[in-house]
């Protein structure tokens, strides 16, 4: 089964923001500047634990690419469960009516959600309340999801034990634990293109090892940093190898 990486390859955290309102007409939507959200620049601060407000019915935030864009995935973020209908909207202009839409009509659970849209090539996305509030969602990102060139042979996954042990003056042993038990996932990928090099090397700049992004092993989503730098070895002509090593967040 295909294994993935989902995280910010658009730069959605350097998007120019806009929020308003999206107007309906014969299945056509339009976009209309106007302050109606509170702290929407919380969607692209990193922060998973602050929320965008006052986010009612058919209100919008518009993030600026500023480029032509493909896209083909959502990830939301949520603190909390969430029954909800979301708008997705992409278009080459600001202010034109948008001319793609797709609506994610679905339970959203605690944590990232990702969610297929498009695919698309555009410079302005929107996302929309459709129908109700939007509560405790505090990041949004765009991307192109990376598929991982690794088989189940070259996947090593554990679970340090994530304490240690010490001794007082006396010879008194004692251990702490520090930390509850994460998985980590070891990825062996035996051949990169120059293009898959590339998509990795901006995980590492954009990511690094502090902010977190979705792992999809075949069956299921984990939420995950990086633990290690990635390290390319040539192995051919415009080709690489490299080891990927994520460390689940709790």
């Amino acid at each position: 089964m295909a294994h993935k990486l989902y995280f910010d390859n658009v730069d959605t955290i350097g998007a120019v923001l806009a929020d308003g309102t999206m107007t309906e007409s014969s299945g056509d939507y339009s976009f209309a500047a106007a302050s109606v959200l509170t702290n929407e620049s919380y969607a692209t601060d990193n922060n998973l634990t602050t929320a965008i407000t006052s986010w009612g019915d058919t209100d919008t935030l518009r993030f600026n690419l500023g480029g032509s864009t493909y896209v083909d995935f959502v990830a939301f973020y949520f603190t909390s469960a969430e029954d909800v209908t979301i708008r997705v909207h992409a278009n080459p202009t600001a202010r034109d009516t948008f001319a793609e839409v797709d609506e994610l009509d679905d339970d959203f659970v605690v944590g990232w959600n990702i969610r297929s849209i498009g695919p698309w090539t555009q410079t302005f996305w929107a996302v929309e309340a459709g129908g109700a509030t939007i509560d405790n969602l505090t990041q949004i990102y765009f991307g192109q999801a990376f598929d991982i060139p690794v088989d189940g042979a070259g996947i090593t996954i554990k679970k340090p034990y994530n304490s240690f042990v010490s001794s007082t003056y006396n010879n008194t042993e004692f251990s702490n634990k520090i930390d509850t038990e994460l998985r980590q996932w070891s990825l062996k990928v035996p051949i990169l293109t120059d293009s898959n090099k590339t998509s990795l090397e901006t995980l590492m700049s954009v990511h690094k090892n502090t902010r977190s992004f979705v792992y999809y092993d075949g069956s299921s989503y984990h939420h995950v940093r990086l633990a290690k730098p990635l390290k390319f070895n040539q192995v051919a002509i415009n080709a690489y190898s490299t080891d990927i090593t994520l460390q689940e967040v709790s």
